[in-house]
């Protein structure tokens, strides 16, 4: 699967749908992914649904690939591991590596999002 491909079923699995809707068309250019990218650290956590976020529990996840969505590392920029992207991201904040979002400025507000 794709970048594309996993950004898509990862908003349409734990967004509101109209948020969810909204990100896969904006999703669909560079443009768009760069409007998603700024927009992370402010407009993205109030779309999560409530039964879309999980313990922080990461132990299944860390070997597992993954991608980032980071303005500056970029949007859906693979990695081989979880664990690998989370260190490399450790000390920024406004990241989102697949299921893993940290809002800006607020790390104790990290939150697990997985869908259904």
């Amino acid at each position: 699967m794709d970048a594309q491909k996993a950004f898509e079923n990862f908003v349409s699995k734990t967004m509101l749908a109209s948020s969810a809707e909204r990100l896969i068309t904006l999703s669909t250019n560079k443009k768009g992914q760069k409007k998603i990218l700024e927009g992370l650290y402010h407009q993205f956590e109030g779309d999560i649904r409530d039964d879309a976020v999980r313990s922080l529990n990461y132990e299944s996840l860390w070997d597992c690939p993954c991608y980032v969505f980071y303005h500056p590392v970029g949007f859906g920029v693979e990695f081989a591991s979880v664990r690998e992207a989370y260190d490399r991201l450790s000390s920024d904040d406004g990241c989102e590596v697949t299921g893993i979002y940290r809002p800006e400025a607020r790390w104790d507000d990290e939150m697990l999002i997985e869908g259904e």
